[in-house]
């Protein structure tokens, strides 16, 4: 069996190779766009999500067959076409190429594979079964998503706060580790589901902070 390793990436302005204009091709290369990729697709043909993208100028469409020559440059390769032999001869030359390479018709093709992903504003809750079957992942999702409700995308967002405003005045690293976790230790997040959370200002941040960091 595969192991995968878990990561979040960065892709913003990183060169993406998509290959393929079906609806498969058309998720990914949205979700790349929202990442800020800079992303080509190529594919005769392609789904109505790809040209909207293009029109908006978020990728370049190139209208024809794809071949192992195009992967050189990219550092992701999404093999998506309806077409598996040419899906695997796409990974397979970026493979060599030393790409990042994820195959929609056989994942072992590879390199990597995507989780089913719920979004709660800066919290992202992720789940996997390594490739065997994705429509268990998604039913997972589908019960985190009953339990994770807005309140986690507001304590999110406090916590980016919070943490930016300890590493601005807090030069130990000993001493933010230990004002975060005596964070993550009050009760904000029940305040939040009682609809009693106000955010904290500036002043209030750093008082939170230089009385905390005494004890």
């Amino acid at each position: 069996m595969t192991e995968y390793m878990p990561i979040m990436l960065d892709v913003r302005d990183m060169r993406v190779l998509v290959v393929g204009g079906g609806r498969i091709a058309g998720r990914k290369a949205r979700q790349l766009a929202e990442a800020g990729a800079d992303i080509t697709l190529i594919s005769p043909e392609a789904e109505p999500e790809i040209r909207e993208l293009e029109a908006a100028g978020t990728l370049r469409w190139l209208r024809r067959e794809a071949s192992e020559e195009d992967v050189d440059g990219y550092r992701i390769v999404y093999a998506a076409s309806g077409d598996e032999t040419l899906n695997e001869r796409i990974a397979e030359a970026a493979r060599r190429q030393g790409a990042l390479v994820n195959a929609a018709s056989r994942a072992q093709a590879g390199n990597f594979i995507h989780p089913a992903v719920l979004r709660r504003g800066r919290l992202i809750v992720t789940a996997s079964t390594s490739g065997a079957g994705p429509s268990a992942a998604s039913a997972l999702i589908r019960e985190l998503d009953e339990r994770f409700g807005d309140e986690y995308e507001t304590y999110a967002e406090f916590l980016y706060f919070m943490r930016k405003k300890v590493r601005e005045t807090v030069i130990e690293p000993e001493t933010r580790h230990r004002l975060m976790r005596k964070l993550a230790e009050t009760d904000i997040l029940d305040q939040i589901r009682q609809d009693t959370f106000v955010p904290w200002s500036e002043t209030e941040a750093a008082a939170w902070i230089e009385r905390e960091r005494e004890e």
